[in-house]
């Protein structure tokens, strides 16, 4: 899960909790104290409902980022909200985490922009957390990286190079958390849903000119009855065609297809 979070995530010296299949950090590493330190205050953020730590926390530093990122979700009790994409490093230590989470009844629900499902190893990790019951969905373009916990605390990048997080922030239950939620839950729901054989590239399987005005007919809201009635084809085969359309764009509505085809090229 969020595997761009996971840069330079080492195992910890025997003071500090442990994830599963870390390595010992290089001399040149941040100290595993001044870690711990960081990650104890993520938590203690995480967990407060009132005091004096205020609603924002900078985290600096990629490792201090992974460890973050690794707290928060061994602390969900009922779901995990993410989006993945770029930048990528090491995904083994958060997705064992969150086949340990799926077991426990923790809710997954991950939105991948397109660029995250192309790396095959992703691909493969995905379609194995959907099969234990991440619900996953596909977005074109993600606004940003995300991990939300509970509707309690969320943790989104500041700055980013090409191959880690330097920078995160966190941020507790407030008016901007519920901003986040929201704009979660909006892409959420025009996404469209996960499946193992996608078109990453959206150049496989493209539609005949024919279907093209379709399609352009299911964007604008056409019923069934009008793209019969325009197409010169019966309200029964224009059904048949539309759910066929919907099917192979792997999305669940009329409304999504529309948006998927737009996303894919296809109008």
């Amino acid at each position: 899960m969020l595997p761009g979070y996971t840069e330079e995530l080492t195992k910890p010296s025997t003071d500090v909790a442990e994830p599963p299949g870390g390595e010992s950090p290089a001399p040149e590493q941040l100290s595993q104290r001044a870690v711990q330190a960081q990650v104890a205050s993520v938590t203690r953020a995480a967990k407060a409902q009132a005091g004096s730590g205020g609603v924002l926390q900078v985290v600096h530093g990629a490792k201090r980022v992974g460890w973050a990122a690794y707290e928060l979700q061994a602390g969900a009790t009922h779901l995990v909200q993410g989006v993945a994409k770029p930048p990528y490093a090491q995904t083994g230590t958060l997705d064992s985490l969150e086949s340990r989470k799926l077991a426990e009844g923790v809710r997954y629900q991950v939105l991948y922009d397109r660029s995250a499902l192309a790396r095959p190893p992703q691909l493969d990790i995905t379609t194995k957390l959907v099969a234990m019951g991440e619900q996953a969905r596909v977005i074109h373009v993600a606004p940003t990286k995300l991990i939300m916990v509970d509707n309690e605390i969320a943790l989104l990048p500041l700055t980013v190079t090409e191959t880690s997080v330097e920078s995160a922030v966190v941020v507790r239950s407030s008016a901007m958390l519920a901003a986040i939620a929201r704009i979660f839950e909006d892409l959420w729901r025009y996404a469209a849903p996960f499946t193992a054989n996608q078109d990453l590239d959206g150049n496989e399987l493209r539609p005949t000119e024919e279907e093209r005005w379709i399609l352009s007919l299911l964007a604008s809201g056409a019923t069934d009855d009008t793209i019969g009635r325009l197409m010169g084809f019966s309200a029964r085969t224009a059904h048949r065609r539309v759910r066929e359309l919907i099917s192979r764009l792997g999305v669940e509505t009329r409304f999504q297809a529309g948006m998927q085809a737009v996303k894919l090229g296809w109008l």
